[in-house]
């Protein structure tokens, strides 16, 4: 039993930092803190967030300013009132939403406004359920609308749409813009879609979108969502008086005709103003805040664009998503707290996990979906402490030892295989540490063979490694003379450096020149080729400076010297830009040799990791103590006299993309030609695999220039059937360019 006990003993300490997590959990919680946060977020992105325009839609506003009230009074006679409305059925609305209580008469001719509640079909007439407000006598049930807006209890603020409440659908009552809507249309379709599929329109549940479930935003039979806005102050709106006086001009008139009109009060001196999201972000003299008129247009028009197929606004997730995405952000701080053997990368991994998880609410925000991110967000931080702190403790009591940080000689040996890296690290004393990283200002060179790949999938595996010895041998020499260090062998690709690990202020010249010193070499390599009747090879160079991390990457036991930088993805994207018997150089090479180059060529184009497109040239002789120049591209490619047919692959990395699609050939050469797409475009430096009829094999080619909706392809493999055709149609008499 004793140990029992302590296994118990040993559990329950092990559980300790996850309970102590959960209680401040559980604090945050009660404190409201995470649903403040959530409704600071969703406010922030219906600021953000394009809203429509409400001129873009049928409803109108009649609003009763400052200068009506002065005029008329704070209690709108009903004579005025029933004029209005006459005005407007004159004009032609569709719908009127009176949006003022008329219960009671007010001045004279309050019989005319209750006759015409009683026969004007489109009149609305609004009642006040919280405020026990009853519509004006005699309306019709059926053109009854609840004016009720119902304001956050947190801030105030009105964030939701009550759409209905079940009782009133039972009654046959309805919200004042349903009710416009209605009599708009002549349908009940919305209605009827509450009544069967509430959830459709009405999502806003307890505990969905950033409220917490005890939140008194929501009750049974409360059918809810949160408000789609319009552009605030957008909707067309014109004063009462300007009704009454008959000065609207003949342009407002039009704008009024067969729209859905709401009469009500604008005035900012009223009570019938809200602080809605919107709010917190634009601030005057005094804090901004929407009639509660204009709040109903927002609500009318939200309702219109559901009925036409475009919901609008922010939609609240489920409450049971949000509690799926706590329990994974749990289970997600655990993963990140034990699993990473690294406290500085678990570390890391915790913090790039928030970013990315902040990043993914902003992004459901913009796309419209808004949820509870604050508590899983605390929750995530909160538990991997806890396993932060369960780790630590038992460090201390297992008394894990720290790393052994010295390193032998022979270990150093183990770990580097350049000659210029040993000679580095020779000069160290072996009682030291290995050296650590530092900043440098190199020049990374990188090759490749082209077609390599495909080679190896026709020929024997012996054969291939007798290509590759006979190709490394002559680059290993031509590099060593140069002083670049040879960082990688990737199979038929080089990684090389020059700057590192030892400096010098010419690495950028001194890489050019011998990237153009491996291409001249490659003849000697094809001449050992073709005497061993191997294939012969064609290579593709790209270089790059800039700064880059250098210095031992790897673990304690097995370790390298390498650099780390984007100097060295951009060199590789750059030499995957190039064809056979090129040197594609960054303009930050070119403009660090001192030595006259000869430029063949220059683009921009669009690389991963950059963040603007990047300016390569082609490089083709330097000249100074090095004088190496490339042979110059000889002339084009002759026209045909009759266009080839052709199919053509675009190509991603090794992957195809989709199947062959037609072309037509115009000119043709060994090492270029020029084709006519009979549908879509290429894109400037896509990599194609080209079939010709009758031809045995595929072309592989690079896009190097369009004119006039003709693709120059430069060539860098054909098959020998290709090069027998291609010498045939010399033979034959092709024309030249220009020719007719």
């Amino acid at each position: 039993m004793p140990g029992s006990g302590r296994r118990l003993a040993s559990i329950l300490r092990q559980l300790m930092p996850y309970a102590a997590a959960l209680g401040l959990l559980l604090m945050v919680r009660q404190s409201r803190l995470s649903e403040r946060l959530n409704l600071f977020a969703y406010d922030l992105a219906v600021q953000l967030r394009p809203a429509p325009s409400g001129g873009s839609t049928p409803v109108r506003i009649i609003g009763i300013n400052e200068a009506d009230l002065h005029r008329y009074g704070p209690l709108v006679s009903d004579r005025f009132l029933a004029d209005a409305v006459e005005r407007l059925d004159r004009i032609g609305v569709r719908a009127i939403g009176l949006d003022m209580f008329c219960g009671q008469p007010v001045g004279d001719g309050w019989q005319r406004l209750r006759r015409l509640a009683v026969t004007n079909p489109r009149l609305v007439s609004v009642y006040f359920e919280l405020d026990a407000k009853q519509a004006i006598p005699g309306t019709p049930a059926n053109r009854q609308g609840s004016a009720d807006l119902y304001t956050d209890p947190q801030d105030g603020l009105v964030r939701r749409d009550l759409l209905h409440i079940t009782e009133e659908l039972q009654q046959g009552k309805a919200s004042l813009p349903m009710r416009m809507l209605q009599i708009a249309t002549g349908q009940n379709q919305q209605l009827k879609r509450l009544q069967q599929h509430p959830a459709s329109l009405a999502d806003l549940e307890p505990g969905a979108g950033g409220y917490l479930p005890e939140a008194n935003v929501s009750a049974p039979g409360y059918l809810q969502r949160m408000l789609p806005f319009h552009q605030p102050g957008s909707f067309p709106s014109m004063s009462l008086s300007s009704l009454l006086d008959e000065k609207l001009s003949p342009s407002q008139e039009k704008q009024l005709r067969g729209t859905l009109v709401l009469i009500g009060v604008v005035a900012p001196s009223s009570k019938d103003n809200f602080t809605v999201p919107f709010s917190q972000w634009r601030q005057g003299e005094r804090r901004f805040t929407l009639s509660g008129v204009e709040i109903h247009a927002h609500r009318l028009a939200a309702l219109l664009a559901n009925a036409d197929g475009r919901p609008l606004g922010i939609q609240a997730a489920p409450s049971l998503v949000n509690r799926l995405v706590l329990v994974a952000a749990i289970v997600a701080g655990v993963i990140a707290g034990e699993a990473v053997p690294s406290l500085r990368r678990s570390l890391a991994v915790v913090a790039a996990g928030m970013v990315l998880a902040v990043g993914a609410t902003a992004g459901l925000l913009a796309l419209g979906v808004w949820l509870d991110a604050a508590l899983p967000l605390a929750a995530f931080a909160l538990i991997a402490a806890a396993a932060w702190s369960r780790r630590g403790a038992n460090q201390q009591i297992k008394g894990l030892a720290l790393e052994s940080e010295g390193r032998t000689m022979r270990s150093l040996f183990d770990r580097f295989v350049s000659k210029q890296v040993a000679a580095e690290l020779l000069g160290t004393n072996s009682t030291t540490a290995p050296p650590s990283t530092e900043l440098r200002n190199v020049t990374v060179l990188m090759s490749d063979l082209r077609g390599f790949s495909l080679l190896s999938q026709d020929h024997h595996p012996d054969l291939m490694v007798r290509l590759l010895n006979n190709f490394l041998a002559v680059m290993f020499e031509v590099v060593e003379a140069y002083g670049g260090t040879i960082d990688e062998v990737l199979g038929d690709a080089i990684l090389v450096l020059f700057g590192a690990p030892h400096q010098r202020h010419d690495h950028a010249e001194a890489a050019l020149a011998c990237a153009l010193a491996m291409q001249l070499a490659m003849e000697r390599v094809n001449q050992t080729n073709a005497s061993q009747g191997l294939p012969l090879l064609e290579m593709g160079l790209g270089l790059c400076s800039g700064d880059v991390v250098a210095g031992t990457i790897g673990s304690q036991q097995r370790a390298k010297y390498g650099v780390v930088g984007a100097a060295v993805n951009l060199a590789a994207r750059i030499e995957a830009l190039s064809v056979g018997g090129e040197v594609l150089a960054a303009e930050s090479t070119v403009h660090a040799v001192a030595a006259s180059l000869r430029i063949d060529a220059e683009y921009r184009v669009e690389v991963k990791g950059a963040n603007e497109p990047l300016h390569v040239f082609a490089v083709g002789a330097i000249a100074g103590s090095h004088n190496l120049v490339l042979p110059i591209p000889g002339p084009g490619p002759h026209a045909l006299k009759q266009p080839l047919a052709i199919a053509y692959v675009i190509l991603k990395g090794k992957q195809r993309q989709g199947s062959p699609r037609p072309a037509v050939a115009t000119h043709l050469a060994e090492r270029e030609a020029w084709i006519v797409l009979s549908e879509e475009n290429l894109a400037l430096l896509d990599n194609l695999a080209i079939s010709f009829p009758g031809i045995s094999g595929e072309a592989y080619g690079k896009v190097r220039e369009e004119r006039n909706g003709s693709f120059r392809i430069v060539l860098s493999r054909i098959p020998p059937d290709l090069k027998q055709l291609i010498n045939s149609l010399r033979a034959s008499r092709i024309t030249k360019p220009g020719a007719s």
